[in-house]
């Protein structure tokens, strides 16, 4: 069954916005965890194979005989037309068509990769960026969806969980590339191992996508705003793009999005030369994401049992900055391996608990649009976002000062001819960004619960009509006293 307008439980509001007529019954599946498991395995396969390179930039740069930092810039350009694509085949293919695009072009650049190792030296990089175009093209199938699927799988108290299960899948393939690639790649020629490697996860993601998901949508709905028809492309974007609430949260979480995904396609570059080794670089990595995971599950609990999304959302923005900013200004100086674990803990910590929040808001304030629109232009804008800030460290880093480089370590004896940065300019920049981004959402920042408003309304209207039905679970949060937009 697609996903369109016209299904058959799906209904659209009455004139005065705010009623429906809902079915008889409400229910839920249980293999709606089968549909959060296949999107978490595609989101973790397509994020190794993003950020896969990033901590062995140096063995990379010399196998492919080009810039590593490629791979991580032609990924982050081409997710931004497929997003486009994306968004607006929505309606027309349903979850289950988007997820089948995602699998097959996942899985398809993953083995070019792999057959890249073992082309001449004059086809190898060519055939691997194909890769990794294809990839970056299967991410916004994938990346769109989780807010989508958990209000067209889950009831409200399993939303915002569903949304993280879904959402943190992505940082828990970072976390495993992070682990694996600096223990595969120790010289050039390794770079071919794990490449291999890196193919069995998309084609086992591939094959549960193809057994596991038979449908977009459950036969039955599990809430109003479920049964809810949504409206189309062009009128569900306009109505993003007019909510305040809604561009406040785009502006904050397409700013952190680009914070983190800068952080992770550069990580080397930041820390090699203050004499970081490879390793270390690595576990850096690892440790920011084993934390947001953790830091994530832990705000979707609470934002499923307390729905106080605002406060659990400002308070993560605020220490995801600051510890951010720290980490940033730790990468300059050498011996800093205890205090730079710690940051990098934090900014995991705060920074992924506000991401699964962020996007339940983001939902919650342009209701009745898809959430793929919703979640998509964030996504979007957290990639274009991240191009420019990768751009604004090329071009102002500085090569590094003579004092450094008796102490660097991104050249190696098969990569001579890579030129150490001193990154205290782009470091400065990036901190004043995100310094910013965090004064405008506190200060203009006011949720806005469309979604639950009309859900407790109609779940009243229901009672009231039918007592015996009509008992759904108490909204915790006082969202008659929330601001509404039109």
């Amino acid at each position: 069954m697609h996903e369109t307008a016209d299904s058959p439980w799906q209904q659209p509001l009455s004139s005065n916005n705010e009623q429906l007529q809902p079915p008889l019954a409400f229910r839920v599946y249980r293999r709606r965890w089968i549909v959060v498991a296949v999107v978490a395995m595609l989101a973790s396969s397509n994020s190794m194979l993003w950020i896969a390179f990033a901590a062995v930039d140096n063995h990379v740069t010399a196998f492919y005989h080009s810039k590593a930092a490629w791979f991580a810039v032609v990924y982050l350009i081409f997710t931004v037309p497929s997003g486009i694509v994306a968004m607006s085949l929505d309606r027309r293919v349903g979850l289950r068509g988007s997820l089948m695009i995602a699998a097959w072009t996942n899985v398809t650049g993953a083995v070019l990769r792999f057959i890249s190792s073992f082309l001449s030296d004059s086809l190898r990089f060519p055939c691997g960026l194909a890769g990794q175009v294809l990839a970056a093209w299967a991410y916004p199938f994938i990346m769109f969806l989780p807010t989508k699927i958990a209000n067209t799988w889950f009831s409200p108290n399993e939303r915002a969980i569903a949304t993280t299960i879904a959402t943190m899948s992505n940082p828990l393939g970072v976390f495993s590339a992070n682990i694996i690639s600096p223990l595969i790649v120790r010289k050039a020629v390794h770079v071919r191992i794990l490449n291999g490697v890196l193919v069995v996860s998309p084609l086992i993601a591939c094959a549960a996508a193809l057994v596991g998901l038979t449908e977009s949508q459950p036969q039955v709905p599990p809430s109003f705003s479920a049964a809810q028809a949504e409206i189309g492309f062009r009128a569900g974007l306009k109505r993003c793009l007019t909510s305040r609430s809604y561009l406040l949260l785009l502006i904050t979480m397409g700013g952190g999005n680009a914070m983190f995904t800068s952080v992770y396609s550069i990580i080397h570059i930041l820390l090699c030369p203050s004499g970081y080794s490879n390793g270390f670089i690595g576990f850096c990595g690892a440790l920011m994401i084993g934390c947001g995971i953790v830091g994530a599950m832990v705000s979707g609990v609470l934002a499923s049992r307390t729905k106080c999304y605002e406060q659990i959302m400002k308070i993560s923005v605020a220490f995801t900055v600051l510890s951010f900013l720290l980490f940033l200004q730790l990468t300059l100086h050498p011996h800093m391996e205890w205090l730079l674990a710690i940051a990098a803990a934090m900014f995991g910590i705060f920074g992924l608990a506000a991401y699964p929040v962020g996007l339940e808001l983001a939902a919650e304030c342009t209701f009745p649009a898809s959430q793929t629109i919703s979640m998509g232009l964030v996504v979007i804008s957290g990639q274009a976002f991240a191009v420019a800030l990768l751009q604004v460290v090329r071009m102002t880093a500085r090569r590094l000062q003579y004092d450094y480089m008796h102490i660097q370590s991104c050249t190696t004896d098969e990569a001579k001819t890579i030129v150490p940065l001193d990154n205290t300019f782009p470091v400065m920049i990036v901190s004043a960004v995100g310094t910013a981004i965090v004064i405008i959402f506190f200060a203009l920042y006011r949720p806005n619960y469309k979604r639950s408003i009309l859900e407790r309304r109609n779940q009243k209207r229901l009672a009231d009509a039918n007592p015996a039905q009509g008992q759904m679970p108490k909204q915790e949060t006082p969202l008659d006293e929330v601001n509404v937009e039109p």
